[in-house]
């Protein structure tokens, strides 16, 4: 099970990761979100990350001017939010994680015919879909009953990595690993405190992780 700590802002962060073996080191590029940062500060703190954490760059809705600059500044993963295009992915010459929110089911299926229309060879260059959990408890994170939506979900999981998100923590993270079995564990809110990541709390979240397995 590979563990993605999403979110950093600070350079200090990256002795965090480094220090509990993350896998993947996520840097949001989205103005409207409060971890927004600038890729100069993302260079500065993929500089103190260790070389096997790969870095994944996060946006909303990509143009090929975005896709080229992510290239350009040395991620290794682009993972793109909101709408995916075909241009997008043209321009794409690294892996590309493609995030859906499987609770809205709508949405889901808007982006699975949209993305399942698409060329085979653009297909094939996202390598994971990162599903959005949103909460869980009680076992009821993903409504499983609904026939489409599992379909869909299926369909665009096939032959790609899953990447398990949104409202994971050190007390749920078991939950969703025993419901859903990512290969990839995603998380940001989970391991913060009011002014940025907390080490502790990244402790916690990947020593249950690793104790699962």
């Amino acid at each position: 099970m590979q563990v993605k700590i999403c979110g950093l802002t600070k350079e200090e962060e990256a002795t965090y990761l480094n220090d509990v073996g993350a896998d993947y080191a996520g840097f949001v590029f989205y103005p409207k979100s409060k971890r927004n940062i600038s890729f100069a500060q993302a260079k500065a703190i993929r500089e103190q990350l260790n070389p096997q954490i790969q870095a994944v760059a996060v946006t909303v809705s990509p143009d090929r001017k975005m896709i080229q600059k992510i290239i350009n500044s040395g991620f290794d993963v682009i993972q793109a939010h909101g709408e995916l295009t075909k241009e997008a992915l043209e321009a794409a010459s690294i892996p590309v994680w493609y995030a859906v929110n499987i609770i809205k089911e709508e949405e889901l299926l808007e982006k699975v015919k949209a993305f399942m229309g698409m060329p085979q060879d653009l297909q094939e260059k996202v390598e994971a879909i990162v599903v959005d959990g949103a909460s869980y408890g009680g076992g009821k994170a993903f409504d499983w009953k609904q026939a489409d939506v599992k379909n869909a979900a299926a369909e665009l999981l096939m032959h790609r990595k899953f990447v398990l998100a949104g409202g994971l923590n050190e007390s749920n993270v078991q939950e969703g690993m025993k419901l859903f079995s990512p290969d990839v564990v995603d998380v940001s809110s989970g391991v913060e405190v009011e002014n940025g990541k907390d080490k502790t709390k990244i402790n916690n979240f990947v020593r249950k992780v690793r104790n699962y397995e």
